[in-house]
């Protein structure tokens, strides 16, 4: 488990290096266990969370469509305008899938291929495809819990190179997403039975949970969301769980379980709220090395800088 660890994780959380870290080590050893927890869960989310970045990208690029086309409400919205829109001599397609990524007419809706060769915004490589079935509604601000849209993976890889270029893939299998408005501004992101598995290992996952989030802009249009905050939660009732692609003891799925509260994301980055990360079950790791199963990361901003606090076990760190 352990070099599996360091090589995921070390691209999943490759743009948190404006985090200030001036304690001691000697302080942050107490916590380590609970970083571990914590690493293993918002990369476990991470990676079953990709189709539904897709989706909510590709909202971004045609609800931005609409609006250049809003004189003409009639255009339609295809998949050659998706691929040409640009913003600022930009073109939207590279900026949110990475240069030579491909859009196209599929199944009632839109196939977005990735290029192996270009890490996306989170560090990760994409290669495969998904599919973005929008079941009629335009927009996802006209998607409903009736009438969603629905993102599915095909042949999906998610990949990380380690600091010594070793190669990490994981493969997102199957499972669906669903995305929709709930009509008051804030958006409805379902994942369903995420299953990936890292390489030929025979541990599946199995991930599904629920987020809110919501925008700068209700339509979401690329335009005015463009380097604005957006807000994420979970609740308590639906927050991201289940069987993940980790093991602890070979012969075993480690389940973990990811509950956001009050969090605020600027790109990919998370710069307020709560992140609580566990094991779900207790007998399912080493009590000697893990002395509790649930870890607390608090995140806070000045502005300038990202500041995190970690309570694990009766710890602080850093300390105030």
């Amino acid at each position: 488990m352990n070099k599996l660890f360091a090589t995921i994780v070390l691209a999943a959380f490759a743009l948190s290096s404006c985090i200030k870290e001036d304690d001691s080590y000697k302080e942050r050893l107490p916590v380590l266990p609970g970083e571990t927890i914590y690493n293993m869960t918002m990369t476990q989310n991470s990676i079953a969370s990709q189709p539904a970045n897709a989706g909510m990208r590709l909202a971004l690029l045609v609800a931005e469509a609409r609006f250049q086309n809003a004189d003409d409400p009639a255009t339609e919205i295809t998949a050659e305008m998706l691929s040409s829109l640009t913003l600022e001599n930009v073109t939207l397609r590279t900026r949110l899938f990475g240069t030579d990524s491909k859009i196209e007419a599929a199944e009632g809706g839109f196939k977005i291929t990735y290029s192996e060769s270009v890490q996306q915004a989170d560090g990760f490589y994409l290669k495969g495809s998904v599919l973005v079935k929008t079941n009629g509604a335009e927009q996802l601000k006209d998607a409903t819990s009736a009438n969603p849209w629905q993102v599915v993976p095909q042949e999906l890889k998610v990949i990380a190179y380690s600091q010594y270029g070793d190669k990490q893939t994981v493969n997102v299998e199957s499972g669906s997403t669903t995305l929709y408005s709930d009509g008051n501004g804030q958006y409805v992101i379902s994942l369903n039975s995420i299953r990936a598995n890292i390489g030929e290992k025979s541990f599946y996952s199995d991930w599904s949970g629920t987020l809110y989030l919501s925008a700068e802009d209700d339509d979401l249009i690329y335009s005015k969301c463009k380097g604005k905050d957006f807000k994420v939660y979970s609740d308590s009732y639906s927050y991201p769980s289940g069987d993940s692609i980790y093991s602890y003891d070979g012969s075993q799925k480690l389940a973990l379980s990811y509950q956001l509260t009050d969090g605020v994301f600027r790109g990919m980055t998370i710069i307020e709220g709560t992140q609580e990360c566990s094991f779900v079950n207790r007998w399912e790791y080493d009590t000697a090395a893990y002395p509790s199963g649930d870890v607390r990361y608090v995140w806070s901003n000045n502005g300038n800088t990202i500041y995190r606090k970690i309570y694990y076990n009766n710890y602080v760190y850093p300390k105030d």
